[in-house]
C-alpha cells in the first residue's frame, strides 16, 4: 500500500469517527436529557441489525453565516441510507438535532429530497425520522433551502411508495407540511410538536398565548386528526413504525406481504354472539369483535383516539393484509359525522393506492343530523366517501352485523351492493332502513301535515327491513348471503380468496383521478 492510499484511508476513518458523533458529546448529552434519542440511535432501533447502508456520510455544509463564518456541521445534520426492516428494503432519512438543531440548509435538503426520488425509482418505502428546528435562518442559503422541491416530490410520489414520518422533535411553520403530506405520521408523546405557528410565532403575530401542548402528539391525535399513531417515547414510536411497515407493500405495483399463517382459516368464532347484543339499543365495543376475527387477535389501528365512533386498522386474515373499517357503537352509537368521514376517506385512499383489500364491519344508524354538522359541510364530507368508495378498485367485502341505515350504513359502509361492494354478507339479526328514528313526525310537525305525506314518506322512512325480507329479492342487491355469526371469519377469508385476482378499471377516465367533493 502506497503512502497516498495510507493517508487517504486514515483521513477516511477520521472523518467517519467525527461524523458519528454528530454535534459532539455535549449536544448528545443534551439530547438525552430531553428524553430524546440521537439520529443514529433512532436508525438502529428502526432497522434490522447491521443492515444500514449509509449514503452521503462525507457531506459537510455549504451554509455560510451572514457574518461570513462557516459552521462545523457533520453530514449537514442529515443521515440517510438504505436499510432493511423485517428483511425488506427501505430508504431512511434522519435529521440530527445535535447538528445546528437539525436545521435545514441546502445540503441537508438535498439529502432529504433526493433519497425520496431514489426510493420512488427503486420502489421502496421512504421513512423520515424527523427532529428539526426548521429552516436554517441567518445563513446565506436560498430562502426556503429548497423545501418547496421536497413538497412537490412528496406529492408526486404519493401513492407510488409508502411515505412515513416519525416525528420526534419540533416541526414548525412551512416544515409542518412535510409530515402531513406523507401517507402516515407517527408522533412521540415525549418529544414531538407540530405547529403552523408555534407559541412564540403565534404570540408575535396575534398576541394570542397558546400552550405548548397545543401541537403535541395527543393534540394532533385527538383534535386535529393529523397524527396516525402515538408512541410513549422515541423508541416505542419507532417500533410502531416497524410494525406498520409490515402491513404495507413496497410500492403501488405490489401487494402487501403475506405473512406466515399462524391462525386456522376454518376457525369458528362462537363467542361473537356473546359480544354483540341482539337488542339494537344496547352498545358494545367493536374492538372486541375485531380481536376475535383477525389472525391471532392482532391489528394496527390508525387514528385510534380520533373520531372513535369509526375504527380504521390494518389486520390479517389467513396471513393476508386487509384494511378494516368498522363502526363502533360504543362511541357514540356509531353515528358518522365529519371527523369520522375524513378519517374513513383518507384510509380508503391509502388502501386503494397500495392494493389492500377493504373489509367493512357495519353496524350504524345514519350520519348525524343537526345544524352544527350541516354548517361544517357534512354533505360534502359524506360525498367524498361516496366518491372514493365507488371508485376504489380493490376487493371490497362487507359484513352487516346489526344495522345498516341510509347513507351511513347502506352507502358508504358497503351495505348496498350497487355501490361497488364485491361481496356483502349479513347476520340473521341484521336489518336495513332509511333512518333509525322511531318518532311520530305528526307530533313534531303538528296537525298541519298532510296525511298522505305521513304515510307515503315520513312513516315509511322509519320502517325497518328484516334481513330475510331483503334476501327474498335478489334484484334488490342488498346482500349476497345471510351468514351465521360464528362463520364470519371463515366467510371473510373465503371472500378474500374469491376476489384475489379482481381487476377493475374506472371507465371513461384517462387521468388518474376524478374531482371529489372537497
Amino acid at each position: 500500500m502506497g503512502k497516498r492510499m495510507k493517508e487517504a484511508i486514515k483521513r477516511y476513518y477520521q472523518i467517519q469517527e467525527k461524523n458519528r458523533l454528530g454535534g459532539g458529546i455535549k449536544h448528545i448529552e443534551r439530547q438525552h436529557s430531553r428524553g430524546k434519542l440521537t439520529a443514529r440511535e433512532r436508525i438502529e432501533i428502526l432497522v434490522d441489525p447491521g443492515s444500514f447502508n449509509e449514503l452521503g456520510s462525507f457531506v459537510g455544509t455549504t451554509s455560510i453565516r451572514i457574518d461570513g463564518r462557516i459552521p462545523d456541521a457533520p453530514c449537514d445534520g442529515a443521515i440517510i441510507g438504505t436499510a432493511r426492516v423485517n428483511g425488506r428494503l427501505i430508504m431512511v432519512h434522519a435529521s440530527d438535532f445535535t447538528v445546528l438543531g437539525g436545521s435545514t440548509g441546502a445540503q441537508h435538503l438535498v439529502k432529504f429530497a433526493r433519497p425520496l426520488e431514489m426510493a420512488a425509482q427503486w420502489g421502496i418505502p421512504m421513512v423520515n425520522l424527523l427532529d428539526s428546528s426548521g429552516g436554517r435562518l441567518g445563513y446565506q442559503d436560498v430562502a426556503l433551502a429548497g423545501v418547496d422541491w421536497h413538497f412537490r416530490l412528496e406529492s408526486l410520489y404519493s401513492g407510488v411508495i409508502p411515505q412515513i414520518t416519525v416525528l420526534m422533535g419540533p416541526c414548525i411553520a412551512g416544515g409542518a407540511y412535510l409530515p402531513t403530506l406523507c401517507d402516515f405520521l407517527l408522533m412521540s408523546r415525549v418529544s414531538a410538536n407540530m405547529w403552523l405557528g408555534g407559541p412564540r410565532q403565534t404570540q408575535a403575530a396575534t398576541s394570542e398565548i397558546i400552550d405548548r401542548n397545543i401541537g403535541g402528539a395527543d393534540y394532533h391525535m385527538q383534535f386535529s386528526g393529523s397524527c396516525d399513531a402515538v408512541g410513549e417515547d422515541d423508541e416505542k414510536t419507532i417500533i410502531k413504525c416497524r410494525e406498520l411497515l409490515g402491513y404495507l407493500p413496497q410500492n403501488y405495483r405490489e401487494k402487501p406481504p403475506k405473512w406466515e399463517i399462524t391462525d386456522a382459516a376454518n376457525r369458528e368464532v362462537e363467542n361473537l354472539m356473546d359480544i354483540v347484543p341482539d337488542a339494537f339499543d344496547r352498545t358494545y365495543d367493536m374492538h372486541d369483535v375485531i380481536e376475535q376475527l383477525v389472525d391471532d387477535g392482532e391489528y394496527f389501528e390508525i387514528k385510534d383516539e380520533y373520531a372513535r365512533n369509526l375504527i380504521t386498522c390494518f389486520a390479517r386474515f389467513n396471513g393476508e393484509v386487509v384494511g378494516l373499517v368498522a363502526n363502533n357503537p360504543e362511541y357514540p352509537g356509531s353515528i358518522l359525522e365529519i371527523n369520522s368521514c375524513d378519517k374513513y376517506y383518507r384510509f380508503l385512499q391509502i388502501l386503494d393506492a397500495y392494493n389492500i383489500p377493504l373489509v367493512n364491519l357495519v353496524d350504524t344508524p345514519p350520519v348525524v343530523p343537526g345544524e352544527t354538522e350541516e354548517a361544517k359541510g357534512l354533505i360534502r364530507h359524506v360525498g367524498k366517501i361516496v366518491d372514493v368508495y365507488a371508485t376504489t378498485t380493490v376487493p371490497k367485502i362487507s359484513i352487516v352485523l346489526r344495522e345498516a341505515y341510509a347513507d351511513a350504513g347502506s352507502l358508504i359502509m358497503g351495505g348496498l351492493k350497487s355501490m361497488g361492494a364485491d361481496l356483502t354478507y349479513a347476520w340473521p339479526i341484521a336489518r336495513f332502513a332509511v333512518e333509525a328514528s322511531q318518532l311520530d313526525y305528526r307530533k313534531i310537525y303538528g296537525k298541519g301535515i298532510e296525511q298522505d305525506a305521513y304515510e307515503a314518506y315520513l312513516n315509511r322512512s322509519r320502517e325497518k327491513v328484516d334481513v330475510y325480507d331483503a334476501a327474498l329479492s335478489w334484484t334488490a342487491q342488498i346482500i349476497d348471503e345471510i351468514i351465521l355469526p360464528k362463520d364470519t371469519r371463515i366467510k371473510i377469508i373465503e371472500a378474500l380468496n374469491i376476489t384475489r385476482n379482481k381487476k377493475e378499471r374506472i371507465p371513461a377516465r384517462s387521468k388518474i383521478h376524478g374531482s371529489s367533493p372537497v
